[in-house]
């Protein structure tokens, strides 16, 4: 790719990561061109990859995060860590003192900093993401806002960050899109069992065919036959499966029906007042 002439004005060698893997996680190769590589829900012609927060390599990144760690108060910092990742992938690893967005997908990102405006007032922004080209985005878009102090972005992502501080400050596994779906560099385990609260971070696929969530299961749950995401699930599991369609194929359940589409983390009185309705 590097020796390709359609590359060699955007690749360099440090832009590629390796890890541990095989065949067997990835069973086959897709080349797809997009408007985005992860949909944010914002055109880029709105806003441009081209205008993103400042880059910091793992090393200054490193440093900027031990400054932020070492203050007494942390909450009345005036630098926030930013994890822009869905909530299961925070959940098994993440950075110490960060502030994790329960969100599920990243296209509710640009509503979640809307609503969590106030919040990034004033306020010398690191952001994070797996291999750093959401951060591309998202920081473009909270840079857009004009309210952060200054905005920077982790260069390479998690990944790269473990590669040169893999007993960092970055605890847990790193979420993986792929068959493993976590990659191990330090044996912090930060996350636990959905039903008995052990220490556990290994996700496996809800046992019931209409639901596609990710749950943490230990073995002596899984070994008295709690694989299922929640109760409803593990209530579907317990009858016979109905033959797949496309309507019920990926069905609502108690994880994603209860949870908020675009948490708030601002006290109730620090809310935006409700626009008024015209009359």
């Amino acid at each position: 790719m590097l020796s390709c002439p359609l590359f060699k004005d955007y690749l360099c060698e440090e832009d590629f990561k390796t890890s541990k893997g095989g065949a067997c996680c990835f069973p086959e190769l897709r080349v797809g061109v997009f408007e985005e590589i992860v949909p944010m829900g914002i055109s880029p012609n709105k806003i441009s990859y081209k205008k993103p927060g400042i880059h910091l390599s793992p090393g200054e990144f490193h440093k900027e995060v031990e400054k932020f760690l070492s203050q007494a108060n942390q909450e009345q910092s005036d630098t926030i860590l930013l994890d822009c990742r869905n909530f299961y992938e925070s959940k098994i690893g993440r950075f110490q003192g960060c502030l994790a967005p329960d969100i599920r997908k990243f296209s509710y990102f640009p509503s979640y900093v809307d609503k969590n405006l106030e919040l990034f007032r004033e306020k010398r922004v690191l952001m994070y993401c797996t291999g750093g080209i959401r951060c591309e985005r998202g920081s473009a878009y909270l840079k857009a806002k004009g309210v952060c102090k200054e905005v920077f972005q982790l260069k390479g992502g998690i990944h790269k960050y473990l590669e040169e501080f893999p007993d960092g400050f970055y605890k847990g596994k790193l979420f993986v899109f792929d068959d493993r779906y976590a990659l191990s560099y330090n044996s912090d385990i930060v996350s636990e069992c959905a039903y008995c609260g052990a220490p556990w971070d290994q996700y496996k696929l809800c046992s019931t065919s209409q639901c596609r969530q990710l749950v943490l299961t230990c073995p002596a749950c899984q070994g008295q036959g709690l694989t299922a995401c929640c109760v409803t699930c593990q209530d579907k599991g317990s009858r016979p499966a109905p033959s797949p369609t496309q309507n019920s194929f990926k069905e609502e359940c108690d994880c994603t029906a209860r949870r908020p589409r675009i948490p708030s983390e601002l006290p109730q009185q620090a809310l935006p007042p409700e626009p008024r309705a015209e009359t």
